[in-house]
């Protein structure tokens, strides 16, 4: 629904007058002795430059935000004077703990600088051809990770402008992220098409499982599922395609991409870890949202569209005897993602996740070599 102002600015004489007498030179300058904290920002490391973390003082700080901010409703910079009739926003994120991390800050920063940009950063250029076989599947695996890509690309994205602005360095590294997806998608559909293959299948299970998280009710729910589950799972497809890569420009992408995930997945941990800490009680909230969505991590290691063409890169071919390696190879991979992810819930503070989770005893079964 659209927002109208409470007045028309071009037929508000008092508006227009002040405009006129301003521009006549007759400055107000009520705005020059502002209530508001004076200090003077410098970098505690020149080579680094000003950082969030410099200008984490007084009133202009993060370290101090309160937990409930429902009463800062306005798009205010933190640390300005609060002056005249400000517009609600409506934030519907209003809890410090249910979006920060104490890393938050340092990522936005280390994320800035080490952007990379796909079309000059990899080698799209080379004699290092794979196999058909092979190159088809990369084009299948590269199909993927663009659904997978566009699912983390539009998390943020959603929650963005829900978040109060008091919390701008979580707002900022939310808007990096979504720089990061866009240009790992970017990347991911280049190098799917370099090969002569064209795009293969959509995965309609993966996919479904990525609706599932991507429409969590609540921040912190999709925050666990997006930031740390599935960057997660990601950082864990990334190293394996950087192990058995065909093509140098798939070695140098994967090493973007895991960098960039390796960020996401740092965050979402520290988001965890922050929101159980200070609300102890969200523990079982988190556990039964857990039980009811982790099956998702199923639908992605488990669709076909990932699994077959992970198989084929891993093993180097359609070969019995490749994709008997490629099979082995695959099984390690699955068994590693499940490790890994309990081990950041155990991190985060939920320990015991191991035995109450159904995935293990599912991988058990399955990811047999």
């Amino acid at each position: 629904m659209a927002f109208y102002a409470d007045k028309d600015y071009t037929q508000d004489q008092e508006v227009l007058n002040a405009m006129q007498e301003v521009m006549q030179g007759h400055l107000t300058l009520h705005w020059y002795d502002a209530n508001t904290e004076r200090i003077k920002g410098k970098p505690a490391d020149y080579r680094r430059g000003l950082t969030y973390r410099d200008l984490d003082v007084g009133s202009y700080g993060y370290t101090d935000l309160p937990e409930d901010l429902r009463r800062h409703q306005s798009m205010v910079a933190r640390g300005s004077e609060k002056w005249g009739k400000l517009p609600d926003m409506g934030y519907l994120v209003n809890r410090k703990s249910e979006v920060w991390s104490d890393n938050v800050a340092d990522l936005y920063e280390e994320d800035k600088s080490r952007r990379w940009a796909p079309a000059v950063d990899v080698p799209w250029t080379g004699a290092d051809a794979p196999s058909p076989e092979v190159e088809a599947a990369c084009a299948q695996l590269y199909t993927f990770l663009q659904e997978c890509a566009l699912v983390s690309l539009d998390f943020p994205s959603r929650w963005v402008s829900l978040v109060n602005q008091e919390f701008l360095e979580v707002k900022s590294f939310m808007c990096a992220q979504m720089l990061d997806w866009a240009r790992l998608l970017e990347a991911f559909r280049k190098r799917a098409l370099m090969g002569g293959q064209g795009l293969k299948r959509a995965s309609a299970t993966a996919e479904q499982g990525l609706k599932e998280w991507l429409w969590a009710e609540t921040y912190p729910q999709g925050s666990l599922s997006i930031n740390l589950s599935l960057a997660g799972f990601l950082l864990a497809v990334f190293r394996q395609v950087a192990a058995f890569a065909p093509r140098k420009a798939d070695r140098a992408l994967m090493g973007f991409a895991m960098q960039d995930a390796g960020r996401q997945v740092a965050y979402g941990l520290g988001a965890l870890r922050y929101l159980l800490s200070h609300r102890p009680a969200q523990k079982v909230a988190i556990e039964e949202y857990l039980d009811q969505t982790e099956h998702v991590m199923v639908a992605l290691f488990g669709s076909p569209e990932l699994l077959e063409p992970m198989i084929v890169i891993c093993g180097g071919g359609l070969e019995s005897a490749q994709i008997g390696a490629g099979r082995i190879a695959t099984a390690k991979f699955i068994r590693l993602v499940v490790r890994e992810y309990m081990e950041r819930l155990e991190a985060a503070g939920l320990s015991g996740r191991r035995t109450r989770s159904r995935i293990p005893a599912v991988v058990d079964r399955i990811a047999t070599s």
